[in-house]
């Protein structure tokens, strides 16, 4: 175990990407309670489609 953290302990595992958020526009407390986001950029609700063969959802 030792060995494997002195090969690895300089790798970079991830990086993260956080864009800026601008406050244009904001819900109110009530629609972002419900839509689970206070930013309307930020709502993509899934919508769901037709079953497929299998009997399975699809979600976009």
């Amino acid at each position: 175990m030792r060995e494997y953290e002195e090969k690895n302990r300089n790798k970079e595992l991830a990086k993260a990407y956080v864009p800026f958020q601008i406050m244009n526009q904001v819900y109110t407390q009530k629609e972002a309670l419900s839509r689970g986001t206070l930013f309307p950029e930020l709502d993509m609700p899934y919508i769901k489609k037709e079953r497929d063969r299998s009997g399975g959802r699809y979600y976009d």
